[in-house]
């Protein structure tokens, strides 16, 4: 695979011919429509949603930003809205069904959000969808119902809307409902704050009345703001087009998988190239753009139990780090290296073969090379930067453990993986511990900037790791930020500091 290519190609297949597949049912029973899986593993992939899950994929213009990202290697999924397709009861077709049963106090929202849940969960274990790349997008109810589902699963990265409706009383078919309760917290202005760490896309006619152009507009408005309070700095794209009526034109479509193309950018290789001794499958996220100078990379290691398609950059919490290191022209690298190998010699040795195939393959600059590394990650990145000094320019480390001795005495279910992980045997391990522990490996450091971020509260790996590392450091002149937030082993700690960390890593000087 070469990553240079990783861009879609300009010229796209035509997405009228593109075979058909029927609907299919996940083990508790949903019943879901979609096109053929991709094959090759998991792919990106999309849910649809416009009416009936069938009629959504044969039908234009609904299924065409589906048909097209099909062509470029996603899959597309879709479901029965309430009161559409099989879902529909006697006597409550679409819209008026909707009502029914919201006067019954009937959450069609509710319901929906549990049926995508499980396709979604049913597509990844089956090896069909890419955990890390799912996307939502829907027109006019089915744009309701995409940002209704991302606000439920953090799974969801990006939705795009069409013609959305964003407030049920925009419908004449609710008049009369102004005081129901549950319809007024259907609105979608109410998801503003759950979305606003996520892609979002909005395009709608300028005299859209049935759902109404104004809503639209103070619904992006609404991400945006949030997403600003938040210091996340996550894109809204609003376009508001010259169009009559309420409707959703080909054009927009063609727009809209063009967005996703771009934003849902992360895909998988293997690096070194298939066939090395200690190639690995990664995750790989290429730079937007280098104009015309050397890359700079940043390679990700994930905390315990992770993987490739399961690691702590894949969460909300870093959207706006993954985003602006990709715009400043780095390469983001996420290597499978095991759910518990904790830097252990042949981990080391993966990283210098995939630092050394990136160096010839896509030009990276050897002077920015970055550790990204949070918990178990964390305390690896410090393992690996104080054996490879000459070779890591920066380390970034979210709650790691810095003295594996002291460590793994106040949580110990973890020696057993450690002394594992290392082969050691000794009786008593406490030596070879420290000897393997950051905190005892200070010179090493000396040239190397570290970035430490930890939480108070943290009861997996005790504040003091980071404290202590810290101010060994500072004591040794090393060049070194400690960052202390008043929470516990959670990624959501590194939210705030995404700007802080983006800028740590770019402005570290070669």
């Amino acid at each position: 695979m070469i990553l240079k290519t990783l861009t879609h190609p300009q010229s796209r297949p035509s997405p009228d011919a593109l075979p058909l597949s029927g609907v299919v049912a996940t083990a508790a029973g949903t019943a879901f429509a979609m096109l053929p899986p991709q094959v090759g593993g998991p792919a990106p992939t999309l849910l649809l949603f416009a009416m009936g899950g069938w009629d959504t994929l044969t039908t234009e213009p609904y299924c065409r930003v589906g048909r097209l990202l099909y062509a470029q290697g996603w899959n597309v999924v879709s479901l029965d809205l309430p009161s559409h397709g099989a879902d529909v009861r006697p006597g409550e077709p679409e819209i008026v069904g909707w009502v029914a049963r919201l006067k019954q106090g009937e959450d069609v929202v509710a319901s929906f959000r549990l049926r995508v849940n499980d396709v979604i969960e049913h597509l990844i274990t089956a090896g069909i969808a890419d955990p890390s790349r799912i996307a939502a997008a829907g027109t006019s109810r089915g744009g309701f119902m995409a940002f209704h589902v991302a606000a439920d699963n953090p799974r969801i990265c990006a939705i795009a809307a069409f013609a959305p409706l964003t407030d049920l009383l925009a419908l004449t078919e609710f008049a009369g409902q102004e005081s129901n309760p549950l319809v007024q917290r259907l609105a979608l202005i109410h998801t503003a704050e759950a979305v606003a760490d996520r892609a979002a896309w909005i395009i709608i006619g300028n005299a859209d009345t049935r759902v109404g152009t104004e809503h639209a507009i103070a619904y992006a408005r609404a991400i945006a703001n949030a997403s600003q309070a938040r210091s996340l700095g996550c894109e809204v794209t609003l376009r508001v087009e010259s169009a009559p009526g309420h409707m959703g034109l080909s054009e927009w479509h063609d727009l809209a998988a063009d967005w996703f193309l771009q934003t849902v950018v992360s895909t998988v290789a293997t690096l070194p190239e298939s066939g090395h001794p200690l190639a690995v499958p990664c995750r790989v996220f290429p730079p937007r753009e280098t104009s015309g100078r050397k890359a700079g990379l940043v390679i990700h290691l994930y905390g315990h139990g992770g993987s490739h398609q399961f690691y702590n950059l894949m969460r909300p919490a870093y959207a706006l780090l993954r985003r602006d290191l990709r715009k400043a022209g780095y390469w983001v690298i996420v290597p499978d290296l095991g759910p518990s190998h904790w830097m252990n010699a042949r981990t080391v040795a993966v990283l210098d073969a995939i630092i050394a195939d990136l160096m010839v393959r896509v030009d990276i600059d050897p002077k920015q090379v970055h550790l990204l590394g949070t918990s178990m990650g964390g305390g690896s990145a410090l393992m690996y930067a104080y054996q490879r000094a000459k070779v890591v320019r920066s380390v970034c480390s979210i709650f790691p453990m810095t003295d594996f001795a002291a460590w793994t005495t106040e949580t110990p279910a973890f020696l057993p993986q450690l002394l594992q992980a290392h082969n050691i045997t000794d009786a008593d391990p406490g030596p070879a511990l420290r000897k393997l522990s950051p905190i005892n490996h200070i010179a090493d450091f000396a040239k190397t900037p570290v970035f430490l971020l930890h939480g108070e509260a943290d009861t997996c790996v005790p504040v003091h790791h980071s404290r202590d590392f810290a101010a060994v450091l500072r004591a040794a002149g090393s060049p070194v930020v400690y960052q202390e937030t008043y929470g516990g082993h959670n990624d959501n700690e590194a939210m705030v500091w995404q700007k802080e960390i983006f800028n740590f890593i770019t402005n570290t000087p070669s």
